[in-house]
């Protein structure tokens, strides 16, 4: 294993510094330059407000033209309702809004940015013209009423394009050209082996990594670790928000980069596989997952997912209520970026198992630009609430910097831990804390205070370290190319030499990492659980096993999986977490020698000298786990809490809540108990109901 980490590393060296693209490479060599500013400049491009209904909307029509000419266009008003002229719809990132260029829409001058006027040079024809739709240039985007409105039908305009271009950004002499090469042989052998691509949880891309079989390929040695392909899978377009709905709507999808493209079914298939015969590793020991991988595997699922969503309502009802649908997309897409924060929750709704029956507005959120982030996230969650009947939405709820938000209101512009409203395998949680109750909330305070009713089970007293998931850097290195001067190769050396040494460290911190379930282990056996936590389970060959047959580690494994079982049952998983631990005994005992900061090159060895499989296939169950830390109550419960758990929190039942809920109390001056929202909790023994007592339920104020 260590062996083959230094062989990536040292065919990364070699690749990136000492290629050089020869002339024939390039195949803009011999040609004149790319016109890169329209010459011409003319008076501002004024608008016309559109006139023709609910369903009006403009497009582009891209005037021929070689790359060496201005980019001339014209914009008309359509109706969708009146069947519009075959037409194309751009998905892109806008780019940097202070780069602006311009160019001539019917005869006058509008600025766009430097990434829209580069997609619309390489997508121009020379002899003839061609229809798309811009949402940057369509849309007039200082009139806020023309924005709500047409943000509220760009579903609609996605779904009757002919095609979703996908633009990825400006081609790399040599790289890209490579790496469509390298796609397609992929793509071709897929095909002809008739290889099965995986379902993928976009919401559980490590365990999903970790269980795809291995399948020999005859291409591994040629292609294994080519970083040609790095720059399309670094592109921007992957992690912003809006390309979500807009990918997920096409009827067909064509992946662009500069003149290079290639259909989206036939890329995807050509990634998959690569990833499947290991030419591209993205999870490295089981823990680091490469962040490159997680954009393209959670868009791909998605795609898959939704794709029947196209389907005609008569063939295919409709079993997907609106508000669950929209709560799962905005938890799926929750890591993706937006210049505009609102735009994480409107660019979803118009996808259409969100958007089904919108004509009734049935969720009562309508795009409105006109509202500040915080009262559009208010928004959303008061009519998720009250459209629900449970409390799951709590789940996405996280530590936020923002004064303005309720705690109990998600700030969907940051990230947070996998809700525990779904099991380790990313499936509904079939238990229910409150006994399958319903959650009736109202809210008072001008809607900013939430009122659920619920009753207290436990205060926390003690409490863990939290356990941080690793990721790989995956910033891209400078590559020396030819005609560079030394000063700059000398600096992209030194990137690179840096690079290097930041992998060691990235290695080496999976030594600590690990060993946190260490203290985690300690902190667990401290003292037994309660009769309604603790349990016989004699699996391990040498189980640590006390009176009675007691087995003091049951609740804590069970606790680590939140519940979930691997095939086989309790006593199956059991044995995948005594294998998976006792693979960690290398590092534990360095860890007791106080040597894991001196020695973290031994131990990494160590590790990675030992049979880890096993640990991996335990690691499925193990993603509710990071960014959290384990507690104990006063009745000695283990605890599974958020990360800014506090000593004194306490933990809650409530009315239609699936799991427990961790509240801070707030007595206040009136005498009248205030709370905080901290989290959702696990605590084994109260998971399906079996300490909730609805004759104790009061109302509880959430601020």
């Amino acid at each position: 294993m260590s062996q083959r980490v230094w062989e990536q590393l040292e065919l990364a060296l070699e690749r990136l510094v000492f290629h050089k693209p020869s002339e024939d490479e390039d195949p803009r060599v011999g040609i004149a330059p790319d016109r890169t500013q329209n010459k011409v400049v003319s008076d501002k491009y004024e608008y016309v407000p559109l006139t023709g209904g609910r369903k009006s909307f403009r497009l582009l029509e891209l005037l021929p033209g070689t790359r060496q000419q201005d980019i001339e266009c014209t914009l008309t008003e359509c109706c969708l309702d009146h069947r519009p002229q075959s037409y194309d719809a751009l998905s892109y990132v806008w780019g940097d809004i202070a780069t602006s260029t311009p160019i001539q829409i019917n005869g006058r001058t509008l600025m766009v940015t430097s990434n829209l006027r580069a997609a619309l040079l390489n997508l121009r024809k020379v002899d003839r013209p061609c229809t798309i739709w811009v949402d940057a240039i369509c849309i007039d985007q200082n009139k806020v009423p023309e924005r709500n409105h047409q943000v509220s039908i760009m579903g609609d305009i996605y779904r009757n394009a002919a095609r979703t271009l996908v633009w990825l950004g400006d081609s790399r002499p040599f790289y890209t050209k490579k790496a469509y090469a390298i796609v397609e042989e992929l793509a071709a052998e897929a095909t002809s082996r008739q290889y099965a691509r995986p379902d993928l949880d976009s919401n559980y891309l490590l365990s999903s990594l970790l269980g795809a079989e291995r399948i020999e390929s005859p291409n591994f040695d040629r292609f294994k670790d080519d970083v040609s392909v790095l720059h399309l899978a670094c592109a921007s377009w992957w992690l912003r928000t809006w390309t979500v709905q807009e990918i997920l709507l096409s009827t067909e999808a064509v992946i662009v980069a500069g003149t290079y493209s290639m259909d989206w079914d036939r890329f995807c298939a050509g990634i998959d596989y690569g990833l499947a015969i290991g030419v591209w590793n993205p999870v490295l020991l089981g823990v680091v997952l490469d962040p490159v991988v997680i954009p393209y595997l959670s868009m791909r699922s998605l795609r898959k997912q939704r794709r029947s969503f196209r389907q005609p309502p008569v063939s295919r009802p409709s079993t997907t209520a609106p508000a669950p649908a929209l709560l799962d997309l905005l938890i799926q897409c929750r890591f993706r970026q937006a210049s505009d924060p609102r735009d994480k929750v409107y660019a979803l709704l118009g996808i259409k198992d969100v958007s089904q029956n919108r004509q009734a507005s049935v969720l009562g959120i309508e795009p409105d630009y006109g509202l500040s982030a915080s009262e559009v996230y208010c928004h959303t969650a008061r009519q998720l609430l009250l459209q629900s009947g449970n409390l799951n939405i709590l789940g996405a709820c996280t530590a936020t910097t923002s004064q303005e938000l309720p705690s109990w209101v998600p700030d969907w512009s940051t990230n947070s831990p996998h809700p525990l409203m779904y099991d380790a395998r990313g499936r509904d949680r079939q238990t229910h804390a409150s006994r399958g109750t319903q959650a009736v909330p109202r809210f008072v305070d001008n809607a900013s205070v939430l009122v659920p009713t619920g009753h207290e089970v436990v205060t926390v007293t003690r409490l863990s370290p939290v356990l941080h998931r690793l990721h790989r850097n995956s910033s891209e290195v400078k590559l020396i190319k030819r005609g560079d001067t030394l000063l700059t190769r000398l600096s992209a050396l030194g990137q690179i030499f840096a690079r290097l040494m930041q992998i060691y460290w990235e290695l080496s911190s999976v030594i600590p990492h690990l060993a946190t379930f260490q203290d985690w282990e300690d902190f667990a056996r401290e003292t037994r659980p309660p009769a309604s936590q603790g349990m016989p389970l004699p699996t391990d060959p040498d189980p640590p096993v006390g009176e009675g047959g007691y087995d003091p580690l049951a609740v804590y494994w069970q606790t680590l999986c939140v519940g979930t079982m691997a095939p086989g049952g309790r006593r199956a998983t059991a044995q995948l977490f005594y294998a998976w631990r006792a693979s960690l005994r290398a590092i534990f005992r360095l860890r007791q020698w106080h040597a894991d900061s001196l020695l973290r090159p031994l131990a990494f060895v160590g590790y990675v000298m030992r049979t880890w499989r096993e640990y991996s296939e335990f690691a499925f169950l193990l993603e509710h786990v990071y960014e959290r830390r384990l507690g104990r109550g006063e009745d000695e419960s283990l605890i599974l809490l958020p990360e800014r758990a506090e000593i004194g929190d306490r933990v809650v039942l409530v009315k239609g809540g699936r799991q427990p809920l961790v509240f801070r109390r707030d007595d206040g001056s009136g005498g009248q108990a205030r709370y905080e929202f901290v989290g959702e909790a696990y605590v084994h023994g109260l998971m399906d109901g079996e300490g909730f007592e609805e004759g104790k339920c009061v109302e509880m104020r959430i601020r």
